[in-house]
C-alpha cells in the first residue's frame, strides 16, 4: 500500500512538472494580453490589425477562386499588379486562422494567434533552458523575460503577427538537438526524419517573415557550428559528416518548400526600386538608458527599450560567473555570453552617443548588406535576451541546490515580482475600436461583378513608408467584406512606382487624399477614363477620417454630385457616403427627393441623407436648438442637385440670414427664376418661388442655385471665433407640384 501511494505521488509530481510551466505561461499570456482579449470584437490591437486579417482572408479567397495568385495580384494598389514576394503575408499562421475564423470571426481568430505566439515565446524558451540543464525556476524566469519583454509586447499590441514569433529560435535549437541526438545514437532513419522536420520548420520560419532567417542566423548557425567543432575535436568524423548531411538535407527541404509552396519564385523575379531610407533615421535602443529603464510609450516603434530587469540580471550573472563559485558552473556558459553580445550591440542602432561623442556602430554595415531592407535594429534585442537567458540560467543553476525549497520559492517570487515591476507588466498599450460595420459592404460582397472600390480618403503604404492619411490605409480591412479590388492598402515591400503616384503626383487620387488641390477638368477626365478601365464600381467617402466639420467633405460631395453622368448617390450609412458609378451593371437610381405627400417632394437639409443632393456652397451639418440644418456661404452661391417629374412647382425654402438681412435670388439650371427675396435674421421662415416646367426641362439633374448678396465672417464681427463665411441657413427645400 505504501509503495503504491509513493508511485502515485511520483506520477502526480511528474505530471505537475509538465503542467506547471504550461499553466504559468498561459496565465502570463492572459495578463499580458488582457486588454486585447477582454475587448475581442469591439477593439483591436494596434495599427496593423487590418493587414493580417486581410492577408488570411485573401489566402482563403485565392484557394476558392480560380485564376488568382497569392503572391502576385492587384487587390490593393489597383490596378497595379504587385509582387507579394517580400510581403509579410505570415502564411504560417493561416491554418490557425482558417480553423477559428468560421467559429468566432476573423478578429477573434487573430487574437487566438496573438495568444499562441505570446505563450510559445515563453514556453519554448523554457524548454530550451531545461534542455541546457537550467533549473526549472530560473528557466521559468528566463521564459517570462522574453515573453514580457517590452519589444515583444510592442509586437503583440501592434498586431505584428510576423514579428512576435521569437519561439522559432529556441524551437529550431530544440530540433537541432534532436538531430544531434539521433547522430549520437546512430539512428539514421530517425536522423533523416528529424532533418526533414527541421527543413519544414525552416519553411515555416520563412513563411512567418523573411527577417527571421536573419534572426535565426545569430543563434542557430553558431550553435550548429559549435556542435560540429565539438564532434571534430572528439575525432568523430563520421558523426560530423552525418550532422553536415542532415543540415544540408534540412536546407534543401526548406528551399524546395519555399519554391513549390512559398514566395521564392516571386522573390527571385522581384523588380523595382524600394522606397529609399537613410540609416541615420533608424531607431535603436538608446545606450545606456534604453537598457536600464522602460520607455514611457513602449508601444511606439520609435521608443524601443528592454527595461532594467534583463540588464541587471545579466550583469549579476556576469559577476557571479567571475566569482569564486565559477568552478561549479558549466564552461559552455561563455558560449552563450558571447552569443548575446552582437544582437544587443546591433540593436543600439547606427550611432550611440557618449557625452558629446557620436560613435558609429556595426548596424550600419548590416543596413548596407540588406540594402536598407532591415530597417529596425532594435528588433534584434530579443535574440540577445534568448542567449542571455541561457547564460544566466547556466550561471544560477549550480547555486540553486544550496538553497532549501522555501527559500527557492521565495527567491523565485521576488525575482518575478521585480521583473513585473520593471517592465510594468499590468500596463497595456492603447487599443483601437473595431472599424464600423457597414451593410453596403456586405451588399457589394454579394454582387458577382469584378470591380474596384475606391475608398476616400486615399492612402497607400509599405514597410518603409505610409503615404497620406495613415488611417486611410486601414480601409483595406473592408476588403474582407466587399471582396473586391481597391486602391488603398499596404504591401510590405513594393516598388515605388506601384504606389508613390497616389501620394501627390496623381491629380485625382491625391485630391481625394487631401494632398492636392482640386483641378475639376483634369479630375473629371481621370474619373471618366478610370471608371471604365479599372473599372470602378463604387466610391466610398469616409467622412470621419477626413473631418466632418471641415469644408473638405462638402467639396468632394459637391463635386461628385455635379458628375451625374459618372457618379450617382447610392447610400448614406453612418459616417460613410457611397456613390455608385455609371459603369456598374445594376445602373443608377434617380435622385428624386422623398415624396412626403402626393406631388410634394422635400429635401431635409442637415440630415445625413442630404449628401445625395448638396453641391458647393454648403457648410457641414449642424444641430441648432434641435433643428438639423446647414449654413451656406462657402461659395458665392449654393447649389443643390435633384431629379423631379416635369411640371410646374412651387418651391419653398426654409431660410434664416446670419447677422443681417440677406437678399437671395433663385436660379434653376443657371437661369434666374422669380423675384429676389429678403431673408430675415429673426428665425427660420419659408420663402417661396414658382418654378415653371420649362425651367426644369426633362427634370433630370436639375440644378437649384441660391445666390446671396453678401457673406459675413462671425469672427470678424465679434459674434464668435467661427472663421466661416456665412450667408443663410437652410433647413429644408420643398417642391410642390402645381
Amino acid at each position: 500500500m505504501g509503495r503504491s501511494s509513493a508511485i502515485v505521488s511520483r506520477i502526480k509530481i511528474h505530471r505537475f512538472s509538465y503542467a506547471a510551466p504550461v499553466l504559468f505561461f498561459a496565465a502570463l499570456t492572459f495578463v499580458i494580453l488582457a486588454a486585447i482579449v477582454l475587448h475581442t470584437n469591439t477593439h483591436t490591437a494596434g495599427y496593423d490589425f487590418f493587414n493580417y486579417n486581410w492577408n488570411f482572408w485573401f489566402i482563403r479567397h485565392v484557394f476558392s477562386t480560380p485564376g488568382l495568385s497569392v503572391y502576385e495580384n492587384n487587390f490593393v494598389f489597383a490596378p497595379v499588379m504587385s509582387n507579394y514576394g517580400y510581403h509579410a503575408l505570415t502564411a504560417f499562421w493561416y491554418p490557425v486562422w482558417a480553423l477559428f475564423e468560421p467559429l468566432i470571426g476573423t478578429l477573434a481568430a487573430v487574437n487566438v494567434i496573438l495568444a499562441l505566439g505570446c505563450f510559445l515565446n515563453g514556453y519554448l524558451l523554457y524548454l530550451l533552458l531545461r534542455s541546457e540543464g537550467v533549473h526549472p525556476l530560473p528557466a521559468l524566469i528566463g521564459g517570462a523575460a522574453l515573453q514580457t519583454l517590452p519589444i515583444a509586447r510592442y509586437f503583440y499590441y501592434n498586431t505584428h503577427l510576423n514579428l512576435m514569433d521569437w519561439f522559432w529560435l529556441p524551437g529550431l535549437l530544440l530540433l537541432w538537438k534532436q538531430i544531434v541526438a539521433q547522430v549520437e545514437a546512430r539512428r539514421i532513419p530517425a536522423l533523416l526524419l528529424w532533418a526533414v522536420i527541421f527543413g519544414v520548420a525552416l519553411w515555416g520560419l520563412l513563411l512567418t517573415d523573411l527577417q527571421f532567417p536573419i534572426f535565426a542566423a545569430f543563434v542557430v548557425v553558431p550553435y550548429g557550428a559549435a556542435t560540429l567543432v565539438r564532434l571534430l575535436r572528439q575525432r568523430h568524423w563520421d558523426r560530423a559528416a552525418w550532422v553536415i548531411g542532415a543540415g544540408i538535407l534540412a536546407v534543401i527541404v526548406g528551399v524546395a518548400l519555399m519554391w513549390f509552396a512559398g514566395p521564392l519564385p516571386y522573390i527571385i523575379r522581384f523588380q523595382g526600386e524600394l522606397t529609399p531610407g537613410s540609416v541615420e533615421d533608424r531607431p535603436g535602443i538608446p545606450f545606456p538608458m534604453g537598457f536600464l529603464s522602460m520607455a514611457a510609450e513602449w508601444w511606439q516603434w520609435s521608443q524601443p527599450s528592454t527595461g532594467a530587469f534583463v540588464t541587471v540580471a545579466l550583469i549579476l550573472a556576469l559577476i557571479l560567473s567571475l566569482s569564486r563559485w565559477r568552478k561549479v558552473m558549466p564552461p559552455d556558459r561563455w558560449f552563450w555570453f558571447w552569443l548575446m553580445l552582437p544582437p544587443f550591440v546591433l540593436a543600439m542602432g547606427p550611432t550611440t552617443t557618449i557625452g558629446d561623442t557620436a560613435i558609429p556602430l556595426p548596424y550600419r554595415l548590416m543596413h548596407e548588406l540588406t540594402n536598407g531592407m532591415f530597417r529596425m535594429p532594435w528588433r534584434l534585442a530579443p535574440i540577445g535576451v534568448i542567449a542571455g537567458a541561457v547564460f544566466a540560467g547556466k550561471v544560477i543553476t549550480p547555486l540553486v541546490p544550496r538553497l532549501n525549497r522555501p527559500v527557492r520559492v521565495f527567491a523565485f517570487a521576488v525575482t518575478f515580482l521585480l521583473l513585473a515591476i520593471s517592465i510594468r507588466l499590468f500596463e497595456s498599450a492603447p487599443i483601437q475600436p473595431v472599424p464600423t460595420h457597414y451593410a453596403f459592404y456586405e451588399a457589394m460582397g454579394r454582387e458577382p461583378y469584378d470591380y474596384v472600390v475606391l475608398e476616400v480618403p486615399t492612402g497607400a503604404g509599405t514597410g518603409e513608408v505610409l503615404l497620406g492619411n495613415a488611417d486611410a490605409i486601414q480601409l483595406q480591412y473592408y476588403g474582407i467584406i466587399h471582396q473586391k479590388r481597391m486602391v488603398n492598402g499596404f504591401v510590405s515591400r513594393a516598388p515605388i512606382d506601384d504606389f508613390w503616384y497616389i501620394h501627390a503626383e496623381d491629380p485625382m487620387l491625391a485630391w481625394l487624399g487631401q494632398r492636392r488641390l482640386l483641378e475639376p477638368a483634369v479630375v473629371e477626365a481621370q474619373f471618366r477614363e478610370r471608371i471604365a478601365s479599372y473599372p470602378i464600381g463604387y466610391v466610398v467617402i469616409h467622412t470621419e477620417r477626413i473631418g466632418i466639420e471641415t469644408p473638405t467633405v462638402q467639396e468632394i460631395v459637391g463635386y461628385f454630385n455635379q458628375l451625374d453622368d459618372l457618379l450617382c448617390p447610392y447610400t448614406v450609412e453612418g459616417a460613410a457616403i457611397v456613390y455608385r458609378t455609371t459603369w456598374h451593371p445594376d445602373g443608377c437610381s434617380d435622385r428624386t427627393p422623398p415624396e412626403i405627400e402626393a406631388g410634394v417632394y422635400q429635401i431635409d437639409i442637415g440630415t445625413p441623407d442630404d449628401a445625395r443632393y448638396i453641391g458647393w456652397g454648403y457648410h457641414w451639418r449642424e444641430d441648432v436648438s434641435g433643428i438639423s440644418l446647414r449654413w451656406t456661404g462657402a461659395y458665392p452661391q449654393t447649389d443643390t442637385y435633384l431629379d423631379l417629374p416635369p411640371a410646374d412647382y412651387e418651391f419653398t425654402a426654409a431660410l434664416q440670414a446670419f447677422w443681417e438681412e440677406r437678399t437671395v435670388r433663385l436660379r434653376v439650371n443657371g437661369v434666374d427664376v422669380g423675384d429676389p427675396v429678403n431673408v430675415s435674421t429673426a428665425g427660420l421662415a419659408d420663402y417661396t418661388w414658382t418654378i415653371p416646367a420649362d425651367a426644369l426641362g426633362a427634370g433630370h439633374h436639375v440644378q437649384i442655385t441660391l445666390v446671396y448678396d453678401a457673406v459675413v465672417v462671425p469672427a470678424e464681427v465679434g459674434q464668435s471665433a467661427d472663421q466661416r463665411r456665412l450667408a443663410v441657413a437652410i433647413d429644408r427645400l420643398t417642391f410642390a407640384r402645381r
